[in-house]
């Protein structure tokens, strides 16, 4: 188990801080423990280092340790994403034994959450938000090997196959299995999973866990992606629907209907957009690509719907308004379109 003595000693082994750095108590470490272990050591001068390990070695969650290593491994070593790196913390190391990443520590940053959740973002966040995912969407998966693509899983993100034989999504209790049979029996919901599963395509690299409390926000509106551990060969436009979750919902304890939300995210939603079409090489297929970025911001939804019953069996009033707008935004995507049309 990782401890903060560890995590200095890690360091030092390593040669990214010096023994006198200990001595002259010139360093702080602070542990943090959720899916995965990390201490983030914090060096006088404005250096800082995240190590980071997984909760037990051996078991499905450490191999996403390794997906996340081999990003970050890419990142430094890889000349197609060089163009990426300026918007990732900077690699130091992966022990592949014992699934130990080390990271630069950005500092200071504050998660996208937190700007969210204050009401503080600028539109010029998002904007460069959207060019970081056109190049991860665009030239480096276009430059990726087919032995690099090989490393990471592929198919529809898991919500996308409720209702199907390959259904992924297995309820752990009663609220889990309600929120299924909702979705399920929902009038036009699978149909809609349907054809977001028909328009999903294979051919980007992307983050696959994309929402605001990976991307952190430094003081001069500039941004970081953080935690790529569930990185896969996708659709880009899943990533940026994960942003538009986030951008409907910055307040957990506050969920409205998706009209109000539209309105408020209006602005934040188009410096995204419009980043992430300027910056891509050629525009997403498709007669309208936002009406099926906005098919998959439903399914984001009520993805996220369903990860919360992991946690609770009972549905209370931030699920239920969560995943009344999700089912809204999958089933009628070309309303939420209409609208945003006629705000512009």
């Amino acid at each position: 188990m990782l401890t903060r003595r560890d995590a200095v000693h890690h360091l030092l082994r390593l040669g990214l801080i010096a023994p006198a750095e200990v001595l002259d108590a010139g360093l702080s470490a602070t542990e943090y423990v959720g899916r995965n272990r990390l201490v983030q050591v914090e060096v006088d001068g404005g250096r800082g280092f995240v190590v980071k390990e997984p909760q037990r070695l051996g078991t499905p969650d450490a191999a996403t340790m390794w997906i996340e290593g081999a990003i970050y491994w890419m990142s430094a070593h890889e000349p197609s994403f060089a163009e990426l790196a300026r918007w990732m913390p900077a690699y130091h190391h992966y022990d592949e034994r014992n699934a130990l990443l080390t990271t630069e520590l950005i500092a200071p940053a504050t998660s996208l959450y937190s700007v969210l959740h204050a009401e503080a973002a600028r539109p010029a966040t998002l904007r460069e938000l959207g060019e970081a995912f056109a190049v991860l969407h665009g030239p480096v998966s276009a430059a990726l090997h087919e032995r690099a693509r090989k490393l990471f899983r592929t198919g529809p993100a898991w919500a996308l196959t409720l209702g199907t034989p390959q259904q992924v999504y297995a309820a752990a209790n009663d609220a889990g299995r309600a929120v299924v049979q909702r979705v399920l029996e929902h009038p036009g919901a699978p149909a809609a999973l349907a054809l977001a599963r028909d328009a999903w395509r294979d051919v980007h690299l992307i983050h696959g866990d994309m929402k605001s409390a990976n991307v952190l926000v430094r003081p001069d509106g500039s941004v970081r992606l953080i935690d790529w551990e569930i990185a896969a060969i996708g659709d880009g436009l899943w990533d940026l629907a994960g942003i538009a979750h986030s951008l409907l919902i910055p307040n957990y304890q506050n969920v409205s209907d998706l009209a109000t939300a539209e309105r408020r995210a209006r602005p934040l939603m188009d410096a995204l957009w419009d980043g992430y079409v300027n910056r891509l090489p050629e525009p997403p297929p498709g007669g309208d690509p936002r009406v099926t970025m906005l098919r998959l911001t439903g399914a984001r939804l009520v993805q996220t719907c369903l990860e919360t019953t992991l946690f609770t069996d009972r549905i209370d009033a931030f699920l239920e308004s969560t995943l009344q707008m999700g089912l809204e935004l999958m089933t009628g995507p070309e309303h939420a379109r209409a609208r945003w049309e006629e705000a512009a």
